[in-house]
């Protein structure tokens, strides 16, 4: 393909000039292309231009989330975690941070809580965030030394015991009373309707029954520790009856 003659002018001329032209043209748009795409490339990997694309927008709008959480932790329910939470009014449960928003967690089944001795139960949790009482062998000490102190259930009992006391003896209703023997006749003169005993230290009385016979078989014991005429008429004599009085009449 020859150039145009010196002579040729006009069509031949623009003809040929234009083939530079069109190549310049094409490579400006090229360049120009790669230009563009390599700025949108800086752009989204910045994500801090005013024009960027949707990655810096969700950027932005995560950390206004985060900044309105922070700011209302506490006071409006929402938390980051546990200890932003207020302990519940329910032992058996704790404080939990659920999706942002303070609630609570129940304690696993069997934790026992407010442990105490003495009161035979025992609290434990029943893993749903409530509490039930179950009996337990731990009956008060009452500091009594003339009680047994048991469990009843779950609840604590007391019983009088005999035995030695600091101060005496304990008496049949747990109560320490000082000592008062050490022997029957300590205790009073015995007959045949009343014997005085010393029992651990205190002194007992054991009237004879009704109707006993007294007085070399002549009388009765009337049951008071006493020996009168008669009580029924097995104490009076042959032709004789016992009054409503306590006295041997005739029959």
């Amino acid at each position: 393909m020859g150039s145009c003659p010196a002579s040729t002018s006009g069509p031949c001329r623009s003809a040929g000039g234009a083939w530079p032209a069109l190549l310049q043209l094409l490579l400006l748009a090229a360049l120009g292309g790669c230009s563009v795409e390599e700025r949108r490339f800086v752009d989204r990997g910045g994500g801090g231009g005013a024009g960027g694309t949707g990655g810096a927008g969700e950027t932005s709008s995560d950390a206004t989330s985060t900044s309105d959480a922070a700011s209302s932790t506490g006071s409006g329910g929402s938390c980051t975690g546990p200890s932003d939470c207020p302990a519940p009014p329910e032992p058996c449960q704790v404080p939990a941070c659920v999706a942002g928003k303070c609630g609570t967690a129940p304690l696993p089944e069997g934790t026992e809580i407010a442990p105490k001795t003495g009161d035979c139960q025992r609290l434990l949790c029943d893993g749903r965030g409530a509490q039930v009482a179950v009996a337990a062998d731990e009956p008060e000490d009452d500091h009594n030394p003339c009680t047994s102190d048991t469990c009843v259930g779950t609840t604590p009992k007391h019983t009088p015991q005999p035995g030695s006391c600091p101060t005496g003896r304990c008496d049949d209703a747990g109560n320490c009373v000082p000592t008062e023997c050490s022997r029957d006749a300590e205790c009073g003169t015995s007959t045949e309707c009343i014997r005085f005993t010393c029992n651990d230290g205190l002194c007992a009385a054991q009237p004879a029954p009704a109707g006993t016979l007294c007085n070399s078989l002549q009388d009765q014991c009337d049951g008071a520790g006493r020996c009168i005429d008669c009580v029924n008429s097995g104490g009076c004599g042959e032709c004789c009856t016992c009054s409503a009085a306590g006295v041997c009449v005739p029959a």
